[in-house]
């Protein structure tokens, strides 16, 4: 299956009254319509983000009360307490700022962040034994446990008190904790749905500082560039508290004092008081991910709490090692997936299952994501064991993943997730039953044109208005990311020229544009420096773009990144 020509889908205008009652650009006005900013009032407050309005009352989640007056009684009486999280950045973030923050409250207590290889997601039997022979007393579960029921009633059988805070999907049973603190659980009245789990562990420690427990020489903003990073890496949709929470944490984050973040931000290129939401979700993410996805993120968790620089050095240079060897193995399964599909004759249909003994579970989920995204469809890429698979699922709008995985739960050992996002565990004999499912869910909810990748865009502009002012609008929308995708613009009739492949293989291509007005730009066009040569042959092209900053040798120079390309169309068609 080679890669599908995109659908360019062109936003319609705002509605004039919208615009006028806006007081803004059209262009801004219709970039906040489109992101369903559609008040007056919700314009304004989503341009300020300001934190008063839009940070909830923490007490408003369910089970917080009671989760608080447990954590309460044991930091009085010194019980032994462990924070288990997950091994991705969410999971890691939040185990370091609930071991940093309850630490400072004067709490005993200690990190557990499982093993992906050896122990799998979320809760396990083995890990709950070992914690209470060793004589904690009270758990807390960050970014999992929602759907680990038995292993919750293990727990309270050995005598361990459990506090599960989540943000995935919950089943219809949930675990018997002492306290669930989940927006999304039933009759949560919390009113924003789509924290992530290091934003509930913020909420959790709020909640706690209300009550009156200080964080000694700890200030709130200290962990908010963790929140920032779990955030942002864990596609956290971009609006309501999210952003104000990713907005407060870059500012954190660009003046940290912490040695692991400094030395993560060095070995990825970037600079303090520049880094960005992409940054994270490009740059920092990545690397911090490498730990758990070769090896074990306990390493991303000591860099992120490491006491010198010295020390966060040589653990960034590890992770950025492990980082480099995270991509070369993704590139290598993304390529066996693709043969795969194409020998089985997956390659046709409407959502693809593959498994197979060679590709590792650390990366199936990113290699998933970049066939679903290159495919147009869902895609599940699993890990075939003797007996058992572990396995990533990510979708495409229009196919909620937790939904079709739900409608099929007794197949499963495990699984858990959200709409875009899934992982789970099964017994090989049940996967072709799994496939054969998900095709006739598939058959109904996603159409012929509806597996065809779909680029949006914003706004239709001319190249000679792109300029400084216009990029300075642009950034009062920032953090971009889910939910808040930076703008696509897109200006049609424009002339290639000059166009030449960049980098050292020639993957990447750059180009030189102008419009009929004279105005000229430079692009650049990521991985498409095969194209080279037909547009030197085709020069005039509508292109899709974001618009950016190219900082190089102290000079600064907008430039286009272009999203797609394809022949110049008459005016009026899409």
């Amino acid at each position: 299956m080679s890669a599908l020509r995109k659908h360019w889908e062109i936003r319609s205008p705002a509605p004039e009254a919208f615009i006028s009652a806006t007081g803004l650009s059209p262009l801004l006005a219709n970039l906040l319509y489109h992101r369903d900013q559609r008040d007056p009032a919700a314009v304004a407050a989503f341009l300020a983000a300001d934190a008063r309005p839009t940070l909830h009352d923490p007490l408003l989640l369910r089970g917080m009360a009671a989760a608080c007056e447990r954590i309460s009684r044991a930091i009085a009486n010194a019980e032994p307490m462990a924070v288990y999280g997950d091994f991705d950045v969410d999971g890691v973030t939040a185990v370091t700022l609930l071991v940093q923050a309850l630490s400072a409250m004067g709490a005993t207590i200690r990190p557990y962040i499982p093993h992906r290889t050896r122990e799998g997601y979320g809760l396990n039997r083995a890990a709950v034994s070992h914690l209470a022979e060793e004589g904690v007393r009270l758990l807390l579960t960050v970014d999992c446990g929602i759907s680990n029921v038995e292993e919750v009633a293990e727990a309270q059988r050995l005598g361990l008190d459990v506090i599960v805070t989540d943000h995935h999907h919950p089943p219809a049973t949930l675990p018997p904790a002492l306290a669930i603190i989940n927006p999304k659980q039933p009759e949560c009245p919390y009113p924003f749905k789509d924290l992530v789990g290091v934003g509930i562990a913020y909420k959790l420690v709020q909640a706690l500082v209300r009550r009156g427990h200080s964080l000694g020489g700890l200030r709130g903003r200290d962990l908010l560039d963790v929140v920032a990073l779990g955030t942002v890496a864990d596609m956290g949709p971009l609006r309501d508290e999210n952003r104000v929470l990713v907005r407060l944490g870059l500012n954190a984050l660009n003046t940290t004092q912490r040695p692991g973040i400094q030395a993560l931000v060095r070995v990825a290129g970037l600079q303090l008081g520049r880094v960005t939401a992409s940054d994270i979700g490009y740059m920092l993410g990545p690397r911090l991910n490498a730990a758990g996805r070769l090896d074990d993120a306990v390493r991303a968790y000591h860099l992120l709490l490491a006491p010198t620089l010295a020390e966060a050095n040589t653990l960034a240079d590890e992770l950025n090692t492990a980082n480099r060897e995270r991509q070369a193995l993704t590139k290598q399964v993304q390529e066996s997936a693709r043969e795969l599909a194409a020998a089985t004759g997956r390659d046709q249909q409407r959502i693809v299952v593959l498994a197979d003994e060679s590709f590792p579970a650390g990366v199936v989920g990113l290699v998933a994501g970049k066939l679903a995204e290159e495919w147009g469809r869902p895609v599940l890429l699993l890990e075939r064991g003797p007996t058992q698979s572990r396995g990533s699922a990510r979708s495409v709008p229009g196919f909620s993943l937790i939904e079709a995985l739900t409608s099929c739960h007794e197949l499963f050992v495990r699984f858990g997730g959200h709409a875009a996002a899934a992982g789970f565990t099964i017994e090989n004999s049940k996967i072709p039953d799994l496939e054969t499912r998900l095709l006739t869910l598939a058959a109904h909810q996603l159409s012929a044109e509806g597996v065809q990748p779909t680029l949006t865009i914003d706004a239709t502009v001319p190249l000679d208005v792109l300029n400084w002012e216009l990029l300075s609008e642009l950034e009062q929308l920032e953090p971009f990311g889910q939910a808040n995708p930076t703008p696509t613009l897109m200006s049609s009739g424009v002339t290639v020229v000059d166009a030449r492949p960049l980098g050292a293989q020639g993957h990447h291509l750059r180009m030189v544009l102008r419009q009929a007005s004279g105005q000229t730009v430079e692009a650049i066009a990521f991985r498409m420096g095969h194209l080279a040569d037909a547009l030197r042959r085709h020069p005039q092209i509508d292109v899709a773009y974001h618009l950016e900053v190219n900082e190089w040798n102290n000079e600064r120079r907008l430039q286009l990144n272009v999203r797609d390309f394809r022949r110049a169309q008459p005016a009026g068609e899409g």
